[in-house]
Order: structure tokens, then C-alpha cells, then sequence
């Protein structure tokens, strides 16, 4: 990747390690933070894409693994994503690589939704930008498309998911899910982020997440607020026009909320 270097990192987060890196811009820092979210499961490359892209404009970006994925410790629940989350915010805030003056959030699918109720109590983060969030957490446990794609994951590539192999496991993550998703659902606590801005990018070709679902939380939110619909995406954004129209998008909208030097 030119122009970004990366290190790795770690913090605690309710006892359990929760393993990262920083994507670090060229040149003298202290630089503008953001922190990344990723979905569920995420890719595998957390460094990558849009992490990546924000670095080459200028920004510290914290990217790392929830609870229960790939390298992290612990085993996944809404209610632990937001306790790691919060904890990531501080340890990006505490970096010696960021400024004290500024941070932003991305989340993505399922970070997305753990993003709006981490920032709706937390006022450390100036500025939050979703792309193709989970809009309703409850509607999310319950939907039918859950298990079959834990079962894809299973297939394809179980190291995703820590414990999702084992039946009594798999079954407690969902019952958990359900639990949490009724006390934290970003429809409840989207309107909590204004003042700061929010930005929302979704995509017309987006099967998993509909857009009309996205359009309902975005009328919740209030503003400043912006939504952008890029047309042809996808929820893995596979169309390289749509990707890039997406990328740019968001780098552009959180270089406009940088303060004035």
C-alpha cells in the first residue's frame, strides 16, 4: 500500500484483547483520527479499502477485530461489539499518532448499527459516516438470512467467527443477538447524534440491507445530516465504479469536517 504504513496494536476491552492496527498517513503526525467498524463478519483485510483510502488523505485510521472475530479474543455479542467499540475510541483518542481536536467514526453493515449507539452516549467523536448500516438490530436477529450465512461462513471459512463451529455456541450468539438488539437498536438512537454530522452512503443494488430500510433511519436522524445512494452497489460494493464512486464519497465528506487549521 504506498503511502500508508501500518502497525499493529492492541487494548482491553472488558478483559478480553482486542487485536488491530493503525493505518498511518506519510509524513509528521499527530494526524486527525477515525476509527473503523467493521460488519459481520467483515472482510479479512481490515487495512485495505477504505482505511487505506482515508490514510492517503491524511488520516490516522484504528482498524481491528471485534470480540469473537478472527484475531480478537472473546466470543461476539451486540452488547460486547459496544463495549469494544467504546474502548477503541479511547485508545485511538490516547494514541500519540492523533490530535486531541478532532476524531471521527466509519461503521459498515453491522458496524454501522453499533456506531449510531456507541455515539449516541458518547461525545468524544466530532463526526460519524455509515455505509449500508444495519439500520434495526431486532429486524436484523430476526431475519431469516442469519443463519444461512453463518452456515456459508462455516463452509468457507470458520476461523471468522470464533466458537461458530460449535452448535450450543452458535445457538447462544443467536439468542444473544436477539437479546441485545432489543435493548440497543440504532433506530432508537439515531436522532442522538446530532449535533455532529452524519453522512449515510448505501447503495441501489443492495439485497441485504434495503435502501428503504436505510431511508426510514436517515428520516430519524436530524441534522446536519447527508444520505448518498450510489447507483449500481452492492453491499460488498463489487462493481469497481460504484466502489470507487463510494471511496471518494466518503474521503471527501470527512476531509469537509476537518476544523480549520
Amino acid at each position: 500500500m504506498k503511502g500508508v504504513r501500518i502497525l499493529s496494536t492492541e487494548f482491553k476491552s472488558e478483559g478480553e484483547t482486542i487485536r488491530g492496527n493503525f493505518v498511518i498517513p506519510r509524513g509528521e503526525g499527530p494526524f486527525p483520527g477515525i476509527c473503523k467498524f467493521h460488519g459481520l463478519p467483515g472482510g479479512p483485510d481490515q487495512v485495505g479499502g477504505i482505511a487505506t483510502k482515508l490514510a492517503e488523505a491524511g488520516f490516522v485510521v484504528l482498524t481491528f477485530d471485534f470480540r469473537g472475530f478472527r484475531r480478537s479474543d472473546g466470543l461476539f455479542s451486540l452488547a460486547g461489539e459496544i463495549k469494544d467499540a467504546k474502548a477503541a475510541i479511547t485508545h485511538l483518542l490516547d494514541s500519540d499518532l492523533t490530535i486531541q481536536s478532532w476524531s471521527g467514526v466509519y461503521g459498515a453493515s453491522y458496524g454501522g448499527a453499533v456506531a449510531v449507539c456507541v455515539l449516541a452516549e458518547d461525545e468524544r467523536v466530532d463526526a460519524l459516516c455509515l455505509r449500508a448500516p444495519v439500520y434495526d438490530t431486532l429486524w436484523f436477529a430476526q431475519s431469516p438470512m442469519i443463519r444461512p450465512s453463518v452456515e456459508l461462513i462455516i463452509e468457507t471459512d470458520p476461523t471468522q467467527i470464533r466458537g461458530i463451529q460449535d452448535p450450543e455456541i452458535q445457538e447462544r450468539i443467536f439468542q444473544r443477538m436477539l437479546e441485545d438488539s432489543k435493548v440497543h437498536n440504532p433506530m432508537n438512537e439515531i436522532s442522538k447524534i446530532s449535533p455532529r454530522p452524519l453522512l449515510i452512503v448505501h447503495g441501489t443494488d443492495d439485497v441485504g440491507i434495503p435502501l428503504a430500510g436505510v431511508k426510514r433511519l436517515y428520516e430519524l436522524a436530524v441534522e446536519p445530516k447527508a444520505l448518498v445512494v450510489v447507483e449500481g452497489a452492492d453491499h460488498n460494493l463489487t462493481d469497481p465504479r460504484a466502489y470507487e464512486i463510494t471511496m471518494s464519497t466518503i474521503v471527501e465528506w470527512f476531509l469537509k469536517q476537518m476544523p480549520p487549521a
